[in-house]
């Protein structure tokens, strides 16, 4: 049952967010309810027994003593203590539309940052939190890639892929949403603080969860879905083969929004779910090209905007024969001397150029790894 099938009539700011914050009452019985009764208002106006016709009784009761008085008051204050908060509900002509059309949208959505966001087309980005160094680079460079091309980057503030893709859109020009499965104001993984200030100051947090809600396993894959549902489209950049990205990709395919995945080595565990979409019928993508190919609303006769510098940067690959030799593999510094047969402090300042040049990444105990993430080539057109 969704919203734009139910004719409603208004209702205050207020009782939406009192009837969302009642215990055990969810988005389906709440829209069940609005089909009934018209209007948030209404409901409220009912008695018990004809309220359990449509609910059970324990929650009917609720509803009539407006049991959630008193998280409202924590809602509301919350939102006034701060600047750039905003709760609104499922009908505010700012709520995301994409969101209403999925099967549970959320009543309410507590929102902190530049809520101007919400109206620009969105593409979501995910993965493990347990990334390998090129996974971490290949979420930098592709959510930095969309983001100047337009498009938000949705992920869920997690360790590991979420907080690559974050920072990399948010050193673009459409900067990201951060959907929490906590109460707003709830930073888990205490990790990553800095990533939820960043984004509070420059981009968009999300969450539907009451405020002062804790992290509980259920409410990650629920977090999904909004994750999910804001996006035309969910790029998998590195997921174990029973990782908990599949389950963002599995709710993709049910909201008809595209999947895409990005490969990566055979023997990586955590290229194997990315190959396990693949093989069921994920866009394979390679470059942010083939992401905004797969996304209808982009103008494909449209110059994709790259990072100049990195460009000229990167047409160094095909005729430095350091970075030949290093492959695409972590290699040791002790085993570039060996085959470039160049003295240690003359491979150490090769290095570190190509490191400040973004050419590759120090992995650390003296491993060096060539970033060959396909976002980057350099393209000619």
């Amino acid at each position: 049952m969704k919203l734009k099938n139910i004719n409603i009539n208004r209702s205050s700011a207020k009782s939406w967010l009192e009837l969302s914050l009642i215990n055990k009452l969810g988005p389906k019985t709440i829209l069940k309810l609005l089909e009934h009764f018209q209007s948030v208002d209404n409901i409220f106006m009912q008695n018990a027994s004809v309220l359990e016709k449509y609910t059970n009784k324990i929650v009917a009761q609720s509803i009539c003593s407006r049991a959630s008085a008193l998280n409202v008051d924590i809602a509301l204050k919350w939102q006034q203590n701060g600047q750039n908060r905003h709760i609104i509900s499922i009908e505010d002509e700012i709520y995301p539309k994409e969101l209403i059309e999925i099967s549970d949208p959320p009543i309410v959505l507590y929102l902190e940052g530049d809520i101007n966001l919400l109206r620009n087309n969105k593409i979501a980005m995910v993965g493990t939190r347990h990334p390998t160094t090129q996974g971490t680079e290949n979420a930098m460079h592709f959510a930095r890639d969309i983001s100047n091309n337009r498009f938000t980057v949705v992920s869920g503030v997690a360790a590991g892929i979420d907080r690559f893709a974050h920072l990399g859109s948010l050193s673009g020009a459409s900067s990201t949403i951060g959907v929490v499965g906590t109460g707003i104001d709830v930073f888990y993984p205490k990790t990553n603080i800095d990533i939820y200030e960043k984004i509070i100051s420059k981009g968009l947090l999300i969450s539907e969860y009451p405020i002062g809600s804790r992290p509980i396993p259920q409410n990650f894959p629920r977090r999904n879905r909004i994750i999910t549902g804001l996006s035309l489209g969910v790029v998998v950049v590195e997921s174990a083969i029973d990782g908990g990205s599949l389950i963002s990709a599995n709710l993709a395919l049910e909201m008809g929004r595209e999947v895409m995945a990005i490969p990566g080595s055979i023997y990586n565990p955590v290229a194997k779910g990315c190959h396990k979409l693949i093989k069921s019928g994920a866009k394979l993508v390679e470059n942010v090209r083939d992401i905004l190919d797969e996304i209808t609303v982009f103008n494909t006769t449209s110059n994709i905007i790259n990072d100049t510098q990195l460009q000229q940067n990167l047409l160094q690959l095909d005729i430095d024969p350091i970075l030949n030799i290093m492959g695409y593999d972590e290699i040791s510094i002790d085993k570039i001397c060996a085959h470039a047969k160049q003295e240690f402090a003359d491979i150490c300042a090769k290095l570190l150029e190509f490191e400040l040049s973004g050419l590759i990444v120090n992995c650390g105990n003296g491993y060096y790894q060539r970033i060959h993430s396909s976002s980057l080539k350099p393209r000619r057109y």
